[in-house]
């Protein structure tokens, strides 16, 4: 309706060179309800009009008294058009200036083709619109404050734009399976991509701990404040969940008060502004930052649901309302929490993985951190050669911790090396905290710091120790932000606060105006209690493996974090808020701490035998844990396995084991070890984490089946499993990100063992080049008898080597090509490859580019191969004159069991041809 007025009128609006000018008040009678329809502010319309003289004080009074907006509209118009053109072309050119509050308006103008004479040009516009002016103010305040990162120490600030760099974010389902990458953050807000449940309003964006989801908040946030993120959104309110702590059982606020107090007050009329925000919900963005991190005795399940956006109450019961939409229904949400926070579906909308940098992502990275370019390559180098150190680097806080590390010692001794030996996260740790102290130190001009890193914490020991004491305190009762009385009460003085390992957090008025401070990040504190644990003496066995219990719950369940119905009901007793990944960080740093090579440092700060007494301790607890969880052995469906399928947890196992570097304990876990089918899917683990695999595994006396399947492993992770590939008789590395590189490292390390037969490959990022080194494993390789190879980015280049591969295979029983690029040419290969191989049983070409030239070679080859029992060719390009080829052929092949043609080119009348056939599965 609106574009066939707007052409109609058009001739009145544009009107040729030399004609009269278009009449203004016409316009305004014939988009009338449009206007009233859209024009939602009317004061600065009235503001303007009286400035210019057009309206008399009168006039306003005459708009005002009426009840409606709508009618308020209709007046002002009626008024304009009484009073002549001038009068209703600066109306309308009032409506083309202030944007923000006529936003609505501004296709139509657009459409209209409106450009205001030279004398209303002159006419000023001043916008006094108070919503507009609070979105202004908004976008100011929030870009001041996502402007700068503050960088280590707290001693420098960087701009976001020269430190932020992109990594791996993933669409997945309620149940974790990957529904496509995240390329723009507006694909975020698309529902065209990743949607899961078009009834829930919440993004649910998740990832372990130092993945970088406070700094995608931050990133939004600049966006949005530059106008560069195209949602919609007028508003803006960003919290950190940990604030919800700080509220008093008895507190209770209304919902204005918690988007204008803690984010943003208007200037003007607040009241307007938040019934602008009550109508039009769907203008609003929230980010609730760390919802994992919520502590409170509060019990949710003790008040009613709060739909009312006016009543006062607690502000935990606001957070729950907004969330499932109870109040500000539509309006835009994104939440982050750690993994392992599972949030009943019903609010949920999508959900996001991050997985940290890729190895492209780690590059860009590098580049961005190091500006000199032969700095960036020697730290590139190293990384290289140490794929332990560079598979760290894939978790982003880890990854910034190492580079400032290399950055402080090529200010002190003009190097970039790191130690050659493995190194854990406890060392980088350990290379934080050393750094920070030596920034403390007065240095001389012209002589670097000589203090070795025993020395130094020697020297400031009872500094560590009030901040371990302080964060142990915080670690028992999941406390992540401390007021200054906490503070002070373990003698943490003003100086030791400016070494940077806290951070004051802004006033909530829950915490009576104080300074409050929090760790630089939740796993800092997790060091620091570990760090309390080794070198306070009186600490005994029930203490130092107290977080070891709160990790060992046989609950299968992920843990959860409000007491509320809609989300996953805890065990009676249970923490509602607890989730446990700063427990097991707690528990990997003490491992760290605790292992041999630390006993130098330690010998400085805490008595040797404490030390022994303490090792001993956990190297007992280690042990037997191990044995815990691989308990349960079930036969596998591959012959001569027996298979245990280990929970999440046993990550953070390995992880600790790895982190001792001790062979002892490495070769007790290895006999704990009864099944020799270890099933590690969908357990988070990471590349860094199969460097803790290997250094359980390489110690197993027997061959050894490993499933990786469904984890967020790529090409360093591949080549960290080197020492145990000797072991492996079934490797799975399906549904992670290995390339053609890591591809390589399979081929030249399983072709120098023989002694793999199955090999999992499936969906990961190989190309022809990847299949060429596949097709040569097969060559070369005799006991290969599995190769899962499918959804990867294959065409028949690499169809063909692995052909030309199969042809000469005398062991091969099943082969899987499905979900790749494979034509016709690469097909018909394949086909004349299987004529000539008797061993393969079972094919999969699932979803490939195959036609009826391709069927035809199928159709050849089954005359001549009959030991092949399973084709697959589902959902290809065949039509009903490629099945007839195959069906014609299973005249000559009773050995075959059924070839798979569901999905292609045929339609339920043509399928009833083939009927008497019934291993001719179209349907």
């Amino acid at each position: 309706m609106e574009g066939q007025l707007c052409a109609n009128l058009e001739i009145s609006v544009e009107k040729p060179p030399g004609a009269s000018p278009p009449s203004f008040i016409a316009l305004l009678k014939v988009y009338r309800e449009l206007l009233v329809s859209r024009i939602r502010n009317t004061q600065c319309l009235i503001d303007n009009l009286i400035k210019n003289d057009y309206f008399s004080t009168e006039d306003a009074e005459i708009v005002i008294q009426f009840p409606t907006q709508a009618d308020k509209v209709r007046k002002i118009l009626d008024l304009v058009q009484s009073k002549g053109e001038e009068v209703s072309e600066y109306f309308i050119h009032v409506l083309q200036t202030v944007t923000d509050a006529y936003y609505e308006l501004q296709p139509w103008l657009d459409e209209i083709g409106y450009k205001p004479s030279e004398n209303i040009c002159s006419k000023p516009v001043v916008n006094t619109d108070p919503v507009s002016r609070y979105c202004q103010k908004l976008r100011y305040e929030l870009g001041r404050d996502s402007k700068f990162v503050m960088s280590y120490a707290q001693r420098e600030e960087m701009l976001l734009e020269e430190i932020y760099s992109d990594s791996i974010m993933e669409l997945v389902s309620f149940t974790n399976e990957s529904l496509g990458k995240v390329c723009q953050l507006e694909a975020l807000f698309d529902d065209a991509v990743g949607l899961i449940n078009e009834d829930g309003e919440t993004i649910y964006v998740f990832g372990d701990a130092g993945i970088g989801k406070s700094i995608l908040l931050q990133k939004i946030q600049s966006l949005w404040a530059r106008k560069q993120l195209e949602i919609g959104a007028k508003f803006f309110f960003r919290f950190r969940c940990r604030m919800f702590s700080c509220f008093k059982e008895d507190e209770a606020i209304c919902l204005k008060d918690l988007l204008f107090k803690y984010n943003c007050y208007p200037d003007q009329d607040p009241a307007e502004v938040f019934h602008h925000i009550l109508q039009f919900p769907h203008t609003v963005l929230f980010t609730f930052d760390g919802f994992d991190e919520i502590y409170s005795n509060f019990d949710l399940s003790s008040v009613p649901e709060m739909c009312s956006p006016n009543e006062p109450i607690h502000p935990l019961v606001l957070l729950v309302s907004l969330l499932r939409g109870k109040l500000l229904k539509g309006s835009k949400k994104i939440l982050t929490a750690r993994t392992g926070t599972e949030i009943q579906r019903n609010i949920i909308r999508k959900k996001v993985l991050l997985r940290g940098f890729s190895s492209n992502n780690l590059k860009e990275y590098t580049a961005t951190f190091f500006k000199d370019e032969g700095q960036r390559t020697l730290v590139l180098n190293q990384l290289e050669a140490n794929p332990n150190l560079c598979s760290l680097c894939s978790v982003p806080l880890f990854c910034w911790i190492i580079f400032k590390c290399y950055e402080h010692f090529h200010s002190m001794f003009d190097s970039h090396e790191l130690p050659d030996c493995s190194v854990t996260l406890t060392d980088v740790f350990l290379l934080m905290i050393e750094v920070h102290l030596n920034r403390s130190l007065k240095t001389s001009l012209l002589k670097n710091n000589t203090r070795s890193q025993a020395e130094m914490f020697k020297s400031r020991k009872e500094t560590l120790l009030a901040l371990g004491k302080m964060a142990y305190k915080g670690m028992e009762n999941s406390f992540f932000i401390f007021e200054q009385e906490e503070v002070s009460s373990v003698n943490i003085s003003e100086g030791d606060l400016q070494l940077g390992f806290l951070r004051t957090v802004k006033g909530y008025s829950g915490c009576d105006n104080q300074c409050t401070y929090e760790f630089l990040h939740l796993t800092l504190q997790s060091f620091f209690t570990a760090f309390f644990l080794v070198i306070e003496e009186k600490v005994g066995a029930k203490e130092l493996l107290q977080f070891f219990n709160e990790c060992s719950s046989t609950e299968t369940a992920q843990p959860t974090c409000l007491r509320i119905p809609w989300l996953k009901k805890q065990l009676a007793g249970k923490d509602p808020f607890r989730n446990k990944e700063h427990f097991h960080f707690t528990n990997l740093f003490l491992c760290g701490l605790l292992s041999r090579s630390k006993q130098k440092l330690f010998r400085h700060l805490v008595l040797p035998a404490v030390i022994k007494r303490k090792r001993k301790t956990l190297i007992t607890y280690l042990g037997e844990s191990m044995k815990s969880h691989l308990k349960g052995v079930t036969r596998s469906r591959l012959p001569n396995y027996n298979q245990v399928q280990v929970q999440p947890n046993f990550v953070w196992m390995l992880r600790c084991l790895y982190e001792t570097q001790s062979e002892k304990v490495g070769k007790l876990a290895a006999k704990r070890m009864h099944a020799n089918y270890i099933k590690l899917t969908y357990c988070n683990a990471y590349s860094a984490d199969c460097g803790a695999i290997s250094f359980v595994v390489h110690h197993f006396q027997k061959r050894l089946a490993l499933d990786l399947d469904n984890n967020n492993i790529n090409d360093y992770g591949v080549k960290q499993l080197l020492p145990c590939f000797s072991k492996l008789a079934v490797i799975r590395l399906s549904v992670n990100q290995v390339t053609d590189h890591g591809v390589k490292i399979l081929y030249e390390e399983l072709s120098k063992y023989q002694i793999v037969t199955f090999l999992g490959l499936y969906n990961n990022q190989i190309t022809d080049v990847g299949a060429k080194y596949v097709a040569k494993l097969i060559e070369e390789c005799s006991s290969l008898e599995y190769v899962k190879i499918g959804a990867n980015k294959i065409t028949s280049e690499g169809g063909k080597c692995l052909a030309q591969a199969i042809q000469k295979s005398k062991t091969m029983f099943e082969i899987g090509l499905a979900f790749n690029g494979i034509t016709t040419e690469g097909g018909k290969s394949i086909a004349e490859a299987m004529q000539h191989n008797n061993s393969v049983k079972i094919f999969w070409l699932t979803k490939n580019e195959l036609d009826d030239e391709a069927a035809m070679s199928f159709a050849e080859m089954l005359k001549v191969n009959k030991k092949l029992v399973h084709l697959w060719l589902i959902q290809n390009q065949i039509t009903a004159k490629g099945v007839k080829y195959l069906s014609e052929a299973l005249k000559e092949n009773t050995a075959i069991k059924e070839v798979c043609l569901n999905g292609n080119l045929i339609s339920q009348e043509e399928a009833k041809a083939f009927e008497n056939e019934e291993r001719i599965i179209c349907f």
